[in-house]
């Protein structure tokens, strides 16, 4: 008798960009960047088990084929020669167009899991490989913590661990499409530079305020004229007397680093008041 398999289940953490730079535009097509990037508390879960003759993909709205989920499998069934059925089952929590990574977590969340389901076939440098193919923030996703990225993103180095960050999240009604924001920046042109020894001693040092001091993201100003909402977020935050603010990568999703998590509560709280229903209290976490 055909018995039929448990899921696997796993959390997919969304990441914010402490600071993101971009540079000039490489052979590939994608720009140069340098970015610091940080897992946060808030997550999908994402369930994978064999099934039936082909790889099926549910996200609600977000199911079949495109889901980089659904990639990602199929990615690594040609990988490691195994073929077969899959359910994928994502459970959505990460707002999508927020700059908060949330398909490409869901896709490294799905490569652990298969590796886990295959037996690990693949090792970690297979891994962060394999997931380098499907996209920018695949990688970093994989494992998470606090890195330095660089290249697209995919070219990681650990940073000290950041200390615990309170966080509030909003985001505009609007969405931003990456590339529509990338567009906006090339006709703009602004790029900067980060100093990975400036957020070395900050994040050794640990302190929320040092950190703040030093948020940093070239393409805001492309997604505030895309979606102005983001900058009125910016200052709501500081009127709020977070420490600092920041749209999270192309946007539209904004944070703000507040004092404690009582603060967090109280400004979270204070936001939906004025009629503000996309936000969350989350924190950083250490890794994956």
């Amino acid at each position: 008798m055909y018995m039929e398999q448990s899921f696997l289940t796993s959390f997919a953490y969304a990441k914010i960009n402490l600071a993101l730079a971009i540079g000039g535009i490489r052979e590939d097509g994608y720009h140069e960047l340098q970015s610091v990037m940080q897992s946060i508390a808030l997550h999908d879960i994402v369930r994978v088990r064999r099934s039936g003759e082909k790889v099926i993909c549910r996200c609600g709205a977000l199911s079949g084929p495109d889901n980089l989920a659904h990639k990602a499998a199929v990615l690594f069934q040609e990988q490691c020669g195994q073929f077969g059925g899959l359910e994928i089952e994502i459970e959505k929590h990460i707002p999508i167009q927020a700059g908060l990574a949330g398909g490409s977590a869901d896709a490294a969340a799905t490569l652990r899991l298969l590796n886990r389901l295959y037996e690990e076939p693949l090792n970690r440098e297979a891994l962060l490989k394999l997931a380098g193919r499907c996209g920018a923030d695949v990688a970093f996703c994989l494992f998470g913590g606090t890195m330095w990225a660089t290249g697209r993103g995919e070219l990681l180095e650990l940073l000290p661990s950041a200390p615990t960050l309170n966080l509030v999240l909003i985001k505009p009604f609007a969405g931003v499409n990456t590339s529509e924001a990338y567009r906006q920046f090339d006709s703009l042109g602004q790029s900067g530079h980060l100093s990975r020894t400036d957020w070395e001693k900050v994040l050794a040092q640990g302190s929320a305020q040092q950190i703040a001091g030093l948020l940093y993201n070239d393409l805001e100003p492309a997604s505030i004229h895309l979606v102005p909402q983001i900058l009125k977020f910016k200052q709501l935050f500081i009127e709020a007397e977070c420490h600092g603010a920041l749209m999270s990568g192309s946007g539209s999703c904004v944070f703000g680093i507040t004092q404690g998590k009582q603060h967090a509560l109280e400004v979270a709280e204070q936001l939906r008041k004025k009629g503000f229903y996309n936000v969350w209290v989350t924190r950083t976490v250490a890794d994956i």
